[in-house]
């Protein structure tokens, strides 16, 4: 009689959150702590718990917090969690020199300009060794990830409509209302849009 074999278990949420970033940022890697030939889901931290990962110029610095009683639902609660936020930066490859506007006695040029995003907060289990806490601190990465791309489209948005708004004024007619003249044009742009 064959022997029956068990049906494969279902990926647990390291498993299926390894899964979804591959897909999403091939090429994620954690580059502090880092240890060689070390698994993305071998989640390390430093002392200080924080983890700083790296994908695509983007760098995203990781803080755990202590263990608390985080469940607010249920205050009488025993069980302990720790909050992990996440905070992503698109680093600049070069040095940055912007003319400003005014005085100012000399001009300093940026050596590390970095765009930073909106950090993005999430809560895992208190025991570092559990999977399940892996899972929520790369899941947390990829969701400041995410945060980075939304701002990034928004900042595309706004920075061409500002570009815009500079060109309009430069032909303003003399006489014509600085505010009437961008409200019309403001108006032909968002019907243009749409």
């Amino acid at each position: 009689m064959p022997e029956k074999t068990a049906p494969p278990n279902s990926p647990g949420p390291l498993e299926q959150t390894l899964a979804a970033l591959a897909a999403a940022y091939p090429g994620l890697q954690q580059a502090d702590p880092y240890t060689i030939g070390a698994r993305l889901g071998d989640v390390r931290l430093t002392p200080q718990r924080t983890a700083r990962y790296a994908w695509a110029g983007y760098q995203v610095q990781v803080s755990v917090g202590h263990e608390d009683h985080l469940d607010r639902d249920n205050p009488d609660s025993p069980v302990l969690y720790r909050e992990v936020r996440a905070d992503a930066t698109l680093l600049v490859p070069q040095a940055v020199g912007v003319d400003g506007i005014g005085h100012v006695e000399w001009e300093r040029t940026n050596s590390q300009a970095a765009m930073v995003f909106p950090a993005a907060v999430a809560v895992a289990v208190a025991d570092q060794h559990d999977p399940r806490f892996a899972a929520a601190v790369l899941s947390t990465v990829a969701k400041s990830l995410a945060y980075a791309r939304l701002a990034t489209a928004h900042a595309v948005v706004q920075a061409e409509q500002a570009a815009d708004e500079v060109r309009w004024e430069s032909e303003r007619p003399a006489g014509v209302s600085p505010r009437k003249w961008l409200r019309d044009n403001r108006a032909r742009w968002d019907a243009a849009a749409s």
